[in-house]
């Protein structure tokens, strides 16, 4: 699972029967440890109904295909949780 930030969504009136009614968002990938942006903004389909600000769990590739039932929705990147605290513990050598 990588972790993005969510910063907008598409507005798409016609696109692949697979991805009827299904809710599309901008995520940019993120270092939850850091908070900094890693890599460049993409487009997920959200199965989780999060909105612009949250932070999320993604998938990418073939895995991005799991979380639905049939296997006629393309996505290269689909949301599979949000965050919502993260603890990071350092430790010293």
């Amino acid at each position: 699972m990588y972790y993005a930030k969510v910063i907008g969504n598409v507005v798409s009136t016609i696109k692949y029967k697979g991805l009827t009614g299904k809710k599309l968002q901008i995520i940019q990938p993120v270092n939850l440890s850091t908070g900094k942006n890693t890599g460049m903004p993409m487009v997920a389909v959200d199965t989780t109904d999060a909105g612009i600000g949250d932070y999320v769990g993604y998938e990418d590739g073939m895995e991005a295909t799991w979380p639905f039932d049939s296997n006629d929705v393309p996505s290269d990147a689909t949301i599979v949780s949000i965050i919502e605290s993260v603890n990071v513990h350092k430790f010293d050598k």
